[in-house]
């Protein structure tokens, strides 16, 4: 019951938050908002129907501030710090913090963050910040060893999208796409197979 109330009140903050209140300057798309609906009420449903151990509505938490990052990165191509800050402080506020899980939880966290920053700085900040802030965010609610997947999925993803666009002509290979979508996209697999366990 908890977790459907929290999805119905993520799907009105979709519909009724001013974007510049999540860190955006240009508005969201209808059609944005609609996809981020649908995959918040599916995966509500999966979770509610795979759930074992695990409390749903820390899951739907998640899922709908990951929505909102990835509905600020693909419209403005940032991922703002406090939206990062909150992933994070929805981690320390709801996980069941035992010394094992603090250890596992944190180091994937800084982990993935430290692989996102070398790459950030071999690619001269083609990878921006954001997307290496919010792959500790990811490593941290996730844990080992879905976290990483979480990371491999979105940059494949992200690859195969990219991939695509290049063979529609729709983009050129030095064009950048938001890496954010995908992460975000790869932390639901994540948690899907955290729920699994």
């Amino acid at each position: 019951m908890g977790s459907s109330l929290m999805a119905l009140a993520w799907i009105v903050l979709f519909w009724r938050m001013p974007i510049e209140w999540w860190g955006g300057q240009v508005a969201i798309t209808s059609n944005l908002r609609w996809v981020a609906t649908l995959v918040m009420a599916t995966v509500t449903v999966g979770v509610l129907v795979m759930l074992h151990s695990y409390d749903p509505w820390v899951t739907v938490g998640y899922l709908g501030l990951w929505l909102v990052i990835a509905m600020v990165d693909a419209t403005e191509r940032i991922i703002p710090n406090r939206l990062v800050v909150l992933s994070l402080g929805w981690s320390f506020a709801t996980y069941p913090w035992t010394h094992f899980f603090a250890a596992s939880s944190v180091a994937c966290g800084l982990g993935l963050g430290l692989l996102l920053l070398l790459v950030h700085i071999t690619t001269r900040g083609g990878l921006g910040m954001g997307d290496v802030k919010y792959s500790v965010a990811l490593g941290v609610a996730l844990g080992w060893p879905e976290g990483l997947l979480a990371l491999v999925a979105g940059i494949w993803a992200a690859g195969l999208y990219a991939l695509v666009l290049i063979l529609a002509r729709k983009a050129k290979r030095q064009d950048s796409i938001p890496l954010g979508p995908f992460l975000v996209f790869g932390g639901l697999l994540g948690l899907l197979g955290a729920i699994g366990r």
